[in-house]
């Protein structure tokens, strides 16, 4: 059975990646991102953080909310983390701007799903 309580810290904590993300990119048109490798290593660190952290997600949760792409987020954690030269970093910067919003509404939903019916089993 899932331990709600831990998988909802666990979301919490991508949620968190995301949003961090959100504030390294703040007012950055793609041009600046490409001419800042602080912002964009600090961006790729994140994104990794988020792909690994992604699987540690309880498969139930993962298979109640197919929505989002569990498997592909691993999967590009494992791509920005030993492609090593060659980041593709117009790929990042659309995931960034493109991805990474609709994720976070995602994330808020299911957290906010999640907290209701614990909230309901205590009560």
């Amino acid at each position: 059975m899932m331990d709600t309580a831990r998988e909802i810290e666990m979301l919490r904590y991508l949620l968190e990646q995301v949003s961090v993300i959100e504030s390294y990119t703040k007012g950055l048109e793609e041009d600046e991102f490409l001419r800042q490798d602080m912002v964009k290593d600090a961006t790729l660190t994140r994104l990794m953080v988020l792909g690994e952290y992604s699987a540690h997600v309880d498969d139930e949760l993962k298979n109640r909310f197919s929505d989002i792409q569990w498997q592909l987020i691993k999967a590009a954690r494992n791509y920005y983390a030993h492609v090593y030269r060659g980041v593709d970093w117009l790929m990042v910067w659309e995931v960034v701007k493109t991805e990474l919003p609709t994720l976070k509404n995602k994330l808020e939903h299911i957290i906010l799903i999640l907290g209701e019916e614990q909230n309901g089993k205590t009560n």
